[in-house]
């Protein structure tokens, strides 16, 4: 039961990590502010 455990606690700990990381780098390469200089927001 303590194997099962630590592995679950271990696998989620690193899905964590990895999701953790590719989430601060796609934000930190995308601009927000750029999608209105592309596509204004329609005036109606």
């Amino acid at each position: 039961m303590a194997l099962f455990t630590v592995t679950v606690l271990g696998f989620s700990g690193a899905l964590g990590i990895v999701g953790f990381t590719i989430l601060h780098y796609f934000g930190k390469a995308m601009n927000s502010k750029d999608s209105t200089t592309v596509d204004p927001k329609p005036l109606s």
